[in-house]
Formats: structure tokens, C-alpha cells, sequence
């Protein structure tokens, strides 16, 4: 009976979560995290609302910050893919999916339980403002918004959230990002 007891306190315990696995993210994965974080709010934002407050479509500034920033995107990806891997034993896709899901569900609550007219006269400007001030330190100010609290994985003791600045790019990549929008981002007049 104690061993039955003992096997069943060890199973238990094998199939906490991660957090209690002592599994953490290091600097680079917690700025993964909200990268990504920042980019499914945006997008559930552009879904929810579909115009900012003067009524300027928000589907082609959000397809224009992705545009800007793809390689962050898909280096915080492939950061998270990594470490995933690593952590799980697994290829990371998969959980890099399911990441992106939670994300996605965890805004859209926000999304339910303000009502969305709430949240839209909140949030509906920040994909315009992200998009319309491609600097640095303003996408830099907006993911180190993101708490490391409301990460999925703590932060390891021996990291400390640095800027993001390896993950995004630089000035002179957001400048040149500016001067050549895409066709998609001018704004059609309506007479």
C-alpha cells in the first residue's frame, strides 16, 4: 500500500506543470514570448475592432507591422521552437502552436469580459500607433509592457530581462521599413 501510495504521489508530481519542473525561459525566451504576445493582442485587436477611433481600417496597419517585423517574429519563433525542443523533447512546433492559441483565447477573454465596445474604445489605437510609429523604442516600450508574470514559463533566476533590441530590428531597418510600405498600407480615400 505504501508503494501504491508513493508511485501515485510520484506521477502526480511528474505531471505538474512546468513550473514546477523548475522549467524557465532565459532572457532571449522571455522576450520571445512577448513579442508574440504583443502580436496575437494586435491581432485579436484588428479582429475585434476593425476601425481606430477616427475610423481608419486596422487590417491594413496590422498586415503592415507584420510585414515590418516578420524576422523578429519568426526568430522569437524560432527561439521559442528551441527551447520547446529542448525542454519538451519535442520537434516545438507543435507547442509553439498551441502557444499562439493560448494567446490568441487569452486576449479574446480580455475581449468578453470588458464587452467588446469597451475594449475597442481601450485598445482599438495601438495597432495604428505601433504601426504608424515604426521606432524601436516604441515596439520595444510595448513588449517589455508584458509582465514577465503573465508568461507561460518564469523567468530563470540568472536572467534578467534585457532591452529587446536583439529582437527587433534596427532603426535603420524600421526607417527603410517606412519608406517602402507596401501597396497594402496606403489608405484608399472615400469621395
Amino acid at each position: 500500500m505504501k508503494y501504491i501510495i508513493l508511485a501515485l504521489i510520484f506521477a502526480m508530481l511528474s505531471a505538474m506543470p512546468a513550473h514546477a519542473a523548475g522549467r524557465c525561459y532565459a532572457s532571449e525566451e522571455m522576450q520571445a514570448e512577448q513579442l508574440l504576445r504583443l502580436h496575437s493582442e494586435l491581432m485579436v485587436i484588428t479582429v475585434t475592432c476593425k476601425q481606430g477611433a477616427t475610423g481608419r481600417d486596422l487590417v491594413r496597419p496590422y498586415v503592415g507591422f507584420t510585414q515590418r517585423h516578420t524576422k523578429a517574429i519568426q526568430k522569437a519563433e524560432a527561439t521559442l521552437m528551441r527551447y520547446y525542443a529542448k525542454t519538451y523533447g519535442e520537434d516545438g512546433t507543435s507547442r509553439l502552436d498551441k502557444l499562439r492559441t493560448k494567446l490568441a483565447n487569452e486576449f479574446g477573454q480580455v475581449v468578453a469580459d470588458e464587452s467588446a465596445p469597451v475594449f475597442c474604445a481601450r485598445a482599438r489605437d495601438k495597432v495604428l500607433a505601433l504601426y504608424d510609429s515604426p521606432s524601436k523604442t516604441v515596439l520595444e516600450d510595448n513588449i517589455r509592457s508584458y509582465r514577465a508574470s503573465l508568461s507561460y514559463e518564469p523567468l530563470c533566476k540568472d536572467s534578467e530581462i534585457k532591452t529587446a533590441a536583439a529582437t527587433i530590428p534596427s532603426d535603420k531597418a524600421s526607417s527603410s521599413a517606412k519608406k517602402k510600405r507596401p501597396k497594402a498600407d496606403v489608405e484608399e480615400e472615400d469621395d
